[in-house]
């Protein structure tokens, strides 16, 4: 097991012995969108295909906005993409009575590739996959573990922590949070993004704590009893004791351990799963505290990442480190980069 020196979190392969820097060029670092279905042809909603770079998803919403003159509340997208990368996603603009596809401004930063009208508004977590294509670069260190960390990662995926840009630039959104929160003249000046920022930054904050327990005390290539299961690719989730079925099923990636994303309500697991999720909640009590009161319904997350199509090329003349991989929505590239080359942005 490895525990990064940085975030204090535990990774299932052994620590990485390369280092790099990503993020050096916006072209070093893109991410290709894909959506779960397909835009109909008809309806008053038209989609987008946006290639952008040094914009956040928010800011590229805005000037589209005024570039076509809707609000921005009528512009839908389904997740939220690097700032400092090339990205390419889909965003929706509702335009009733409109039947020809408007003409673009030009813009430095992006580019519209492609537009197809569908009959609903696109929605937060509608896209199936993201593809990565990622250079690092001043590649340092020795790479006799890579090819294992690669093959394990292939073979049994990856801890699905929440990245660090979950936690702000300076990764002090917990602190804040739990500032903000306790003082309620601050909270309630806190606009509706904010508030929802400072919200995920506390459950993923216990969320990764959990899972970093369970794979310190060797709780990563089977289940426990009294684990939550999710099913893969989904957010459903049931709990049943665990029985050799459930094993098998488990090795074969079918389904995940869910582990909770605390709100209201308790979690479903039971025994030893109880048991470390307690642990973490009492270390974690200014968190859980702030959280309760938020009135947030408990969820659940998959504590593993499955990879697709993971390719690795190490050049060593040039001390570049180029990896291709496809990842299922709401997995992180910078945690799976995590498990086998310590990054930093330039």
């Amino acid at each position: 097991m490895n525990n990064d020196k940085n975030s204090g979190l535990v990774f299932p392969y052994g620590a990485p012995t390369l280092s790099g820097i990503i993020k050096a060029e916006p072209q070093d670092f893109k991410v290709f969108e894909k959506l779960n279905f397909q835009p109909s042809g008809q309806g008053e909603h038209l989609f987008i295909l946006v290639e952008k770079k040094l914009l956040t998803t928010p800011e590229l919403i805005s000037l589209i906005a005024a570039d076509i003159g809707i609000e921005p509340k009528n512009i839908g997208y389904s997740g939220l993409k690097d700032k400092h990368a090339v990205t390419r996603q889909w965003l929706s603009l509702q335009l009733p009575g409109i039947k020809t596809i408007p003409k673009f401004t030009s813009h430095a930063h992006y580019q519209v590739l492609d537009a197809r009208w569908h009959n609903r508004k696109l929605r937060k977590g509608f896209h199936k996959t993201n593809r990565f294509e990622v250079l690092i670069r001043n590649i340092s260190g020795h790479s006799g573990a890579l090819q294992d960390q690669i093959r394990m990662i292939t073979q049994c995926g990856f801890a699905n922590y929440f990245g660090r840009q979950r936690f702000g630039r300076q990764q002090d959104n917990v602190i804040r949070a739990i500032e903000t929160f306790n003082h309620r003249h601050k909270a309630k000046r806190l606009s509706r993004t904010k508030k929802s920022l400072y919200i995920s930054a506390l459950r993923s904050e216990v969320f990764n704590r959990i899972l970093s327990a369970r794979i310190g005390q060797g709780i990563w290539e089977e289940p426990v009893d009294g684990d939550v299961f999710m099913l893969a690719g989904s957010s459903s989730f049931f709990q049943e004791p665990l029985n050799e079925l459930l094993r098998q099923r488990y090795r074969d990636q079918d389904i995940h351990c869910g582990l909770p994303l605390v709100g209201k309500g308790s979690s479903a697991a039971k025994g030893l799963a109880k048991t470390i999720e307690t642990s973490v909640f009492t270390q974690q009590h200014n968190i859980l505290k702030t959280l309760s009161e938020q009135g947030i319904a408990l969820d659940y997350r998959a504590n593993r990442g499955i990879v697709t199509d993971l390719v690795t090329f190490y050049d060593a003349e040039n001390k570049t480190l180029q990896v291709n991989v496809e990842l299922e929505k709401g997995s992180y590239m910078t945690s799976l980069l995590d498990h086998f080359i310590l990054t930093m942005e330039q």
